[in-house]
């Protein structure tokens, strides 16, 4: 039996923690209740109760917007959109602001702030602040002796523990994250695992030069993943190549029905790369009759290139040590093995 006064709350109970809409309600709530809160996004005004989710549209382009908050004379919008368990992305903020400036006209003053669990995620410029869990945290934390009523304190002391432990756990992760590396991943497992393939995209953007696409899948009924597509590698293989991370598996993976390219790559890629020191125990994709839209061409597991107790920061390295060779010994004498082998 477990201790009832240690383990018992809200959010824990209904298995809600981990759901974005829970935090944009709670978010919501405090606009909505709490002036000082408010005041962090926008100036003293009078203003109707936010709504969550609310959809625009222009041209076939749509958004849904987590959290709007008008004035009473809806001469101020503010807009928040919520990240707590994705990855903040460029492209899509840039939709929006493209909606928004087709729907308001310049008299209404359009406030954006976009919410995430951690404001290291965001690496770009844009025209929307950012204000983190950890933020919100430190603002609950000085602000809980507000006026309010006591049953409002106990709920509220409830989403500061349960983001207390996550934001704790997340960043212990950092430094300890191999038991995400084991089979039969929780639910809570998978977000982190989600937060950590994030993490692991946004080291490569800053630091690997090339223009590349990333993937990420929310995971919620397999195991999270992560794609990265270098943009170039399909101008020299001729079909959407990638690295797909997912789980304990690192795979150089294929996107295409047609064997033959499928056949003719794993060929040339049992030429170019072999296991190593550097890579081990290397499995090659057996070509089979069945139809398939997409294979891997080869494949490693984390857990046989690391230690047993692996950071974050190793498996960016590993990763970045698997895409140079892919890169280098594949892709960059692709064009020369196919120009005498077609």
């Amino acid at each position: 039996m477990t201790d009832q006064t240690t383990d018992f709350n809200y959010f824990k109970i209904l298995e809600k923690d981990n759901k974005e809409l829970i935090h944009s309600a709670f978010i919501s709530y405090l606009l909505d209740r709490n002036q000082n809160f408010r005041n962090l996004f926008v100036e003293n005004n009078k203003w109707l109760s936010p709504k969550l989710e609310q959809s625009y549209s222009h041209n076939k382009k749509r958004c849904r917007i987590d959290i709007e908050l008008k004035s009473t004379d809806e001469k101020t919008i503010l807009f928040i959109e919520n990240k707590f368990k994705s990855f903040p992305e460029e492209e899509q903020l840039n939709k929006y602001d493209e909606i928004f400036k087709q729907k308001f006209n310049e008299d209404i003053k359009l406030v954006k702030f976009l919410f995430c669990f951690d404001k290291k995620l965001v690496c770009f410029d844009n025209h929307w602040e950012v204000f983190d869990y950890g933020d919100l945290l430190n603002f609950l934390k000085k602000d809980i002796d507000t006026d309010y009523a006591s049953d409002e304190k106990t709920f509220i002391r409830h989403y500061i523990l349960f983001l207390e432990k996550y934001l704790e756990e997340y960043k212990n992760l950092e430094n300890t994250c191999s038991r995400l590396f084991k089979k039969g991943l929780t639910k809570e497992d998978k977000f982190w695992s989600r937060l950590l393939n994030s993490k692991i995209a946004l080291e490569f953007k800053n630091k690997i030069e090339g223009d590349f696409k990333y993937v990420i899948n929310p995971g919620s009924t397999s195991t999270p993943l992560l794609n990265i597509i270098p943009k170039i590698w399909k101008e020299i293989v001729g079909e959407d190549v990638l690295i797909q991370f997912q789980g304990n598996s690192l795979k150089f993976y294929l996107h295409s029905a047609n064997k033959n390219s499928a056949e003719k790559l794993i060929k040339f890629s049992k030429s170019q790369i072999q296991s190593t020191k550097q890579i081990t125990k290397i499995n090659f994709k057996k070509i089979t009759k069945r139809k398939e839209n997409s294979c891997y061409i080869l494949e490693t597991k984390i857990t046989d290139n690391l230690n047993d107790d692996f950071t974050l920061n190793d498996i960016y390295k590993f990763l970045v040590t698997f895409y140079e060779n892919i890169d280098n010994k594949i892709i960059k004498n692709y064009t020369t093995f196919t120009k005498y082998n077609s």
